[in-house]
């Protein structure tokens, strides 16, 4: 979550640093903001090779956005045409706003065509986008424009981007959390859909928590600058968050547009907003290059395959960088389907949502709000449907002694019958003898 928005250790810290700058010099703190990102991880050879995200369905939630801009020019862009907050309804804008800037920015570092201010070419420009708006102008609070008294704006965003088929969800807003979220969110892992959630900023921690990436199952994702670098605190210290799942690069970043109100003006901008949709692209490339992987792969990956180079699994997370470094051209020299179709974030040690709430998203079909009795225990072993048995037999041996007792009482009447009719037969058979 960007600074203008209000909405290993030691070794990984120093492997990012040699790794984003080529080991060449530090870049100069005067320099113009660029999207640096899209040399330092040579994009260009990746779209040449012929992975650009095509056909990977996207989703971002985000306060607002401009579609008609330079940047989305032939682009996959859809906004959906509903605001997630009721008290304001309007999903796009043609104003140059925090918020408009915001979410434009984002979408263009995933599809953007590097037209325009800022020069943005997206990670992955070929990815079918959706964007989810809260319709804000400048982070304004505000309540879902549907379960306002279950749901968060986010959570009511990421269910509709699980109805309409996203396969991954980037997340760079902070709206709070309701009661239902949880639910919400285990229909996303309950789906497989990958959910990816901007951690806090230095000014925004003490107001926001973890928001929604405190949730199990999700990818929270830090800011680093050029040389690998966390966010700094006031007091100059590495901005270090222990629930940080990945860093990618997120500070010192131009914009599309300014908040003062222009399109054809950037601006700098540092944050963590923008890591979150870059990773989000990255798994959109590795998606597409390999489109029999689950999203529990694909997160397998994620945390597997961080840096240049192959290494053991590590995980620190008192040095803020989580797993480490995202690096596409890692991800995707080495294929996802080689990891367990499970989703690695589900230990980090929340509470929510619980293991029963993800069995039952399974069961019901990922919808909201849920259709069945949460109360009730989950059986595994209910038959499906087809798998009923017929009804004239017994399921189970407790029901022994009653066929038992059903089927002498049908053979007691029937021979009761079967008496009946000969006494009967006998009886008209001897009046018919005397009678002639």
């Amino acid at each position: 979550m960007s600074q203008w928005r209000l909405p290993r250790r030691i070794a990984a810290a120093a492997l990012t640093t040699v790794l984003l700058t080529g080991g060449g010099p530090a870049a100069s703190a005067a320099e113009a903001p660029t999207a640096w990102w899209y040399d330092a991880y040579d994009v260009g050879a990746i779209h040449s090779q012929g992975w650009t995200g095509k056909g990977v369905k996207v989703a971002v939630i985000d306060g607002n956005i401009n579609p008609d801009l330079p940047a989305f020019a032939g682009r996959n862009l859809t906004v959906d045409t509903r605001s997630l907050c009721a008290d304001y309804p309007q999903p796009t804008t043609t104003e140059a706003t925090t918020d408009s800037v915001h979410g434009t920015t984002l979408v263009a570092q995933i599809i953007g065509t590097g037209d325009g201010s800022g020069g943005i070419r997206g990670m992955a420009p070929d990815a079918d986008l959706t964007f989810y708006s809260f319709g804000t102008k400048d982070g304004e609070p505000c309540a879902a424009s549907e379960f306002g008294d279950s749901l968060s704006p986010t959570a009511l965003g990421l269910q509709r981007a699980v109805d309409g088929g996203a396969q991954i969800v980037t997340i760079s807003v902070a709206s709070g959390t309701r009661p239902s979220d949880a639910d919400v969110i285990a229909n996303a892992v309950a789906k497989g859909v990958i959910v990816i959630v901007a951690t806090n900023n230095p000014t925004t921690s003490a107001k926001f928590g973890k928001d929604i990436g405190g949730y199990r199952g999700v990818m929270n994702v830090s800011a680093v600058d050029r040389r690998g670098a966390l966010q700094k605190n006031a007091d100059g210290s590495p901005f270090a968050l222990t629930w940080t799942t990945l860093v990618a690069p997120g500070v010192d970043l131009s914009t599309v547009g300014n908040s003062d109100g222009s399109w054809t003006d950037s601006e700098t901008a540092s944050g963590s907003s923008f890591s979150a949709p870059l990773t989000a692209a990255m798994l959109a490339l590795v998606k597409q290059r390999y489109p029999e992987s689950t999203g529990n792969q694909l997160l397998q990956s994620a945390i597997h395959n961080t840096g240049k180079d192959d290494h053991e699994l590590t995980y620190d997370a008192a040095s803020g960088f989580g797993y480490g470094l995202a690096w596409p051209a890692h991800m995707l020299r080495e294929s996802p389907l080689q990891y367990p179709d499970e989703n690695p974030l589900l230990a980090n040690g929340d509470p929510r949502p619980t293991d029963r709430q993800i069995e039952e998203a399974a069961l019901r079909g990922s919808t909201y709000p849920p259709t069945k009795n949460t109360d009730a225990p989950v059986d595994p072993a209910s038959p499906r449907a087809s798998d009923t048995p017929p009804q004239d037999q017994p399921t189970s041996t407790s029901n022994l002694p009653l066929v038992v007792i059903v089927a002498t009482l049908a053979v007691v009447l029937i021979a009761a019958v079967i008496i009946t009719v000969v006494i009967v037969t006998r009886t008209r058979r001897n009046r018919a003898g005397g009678s002639k």
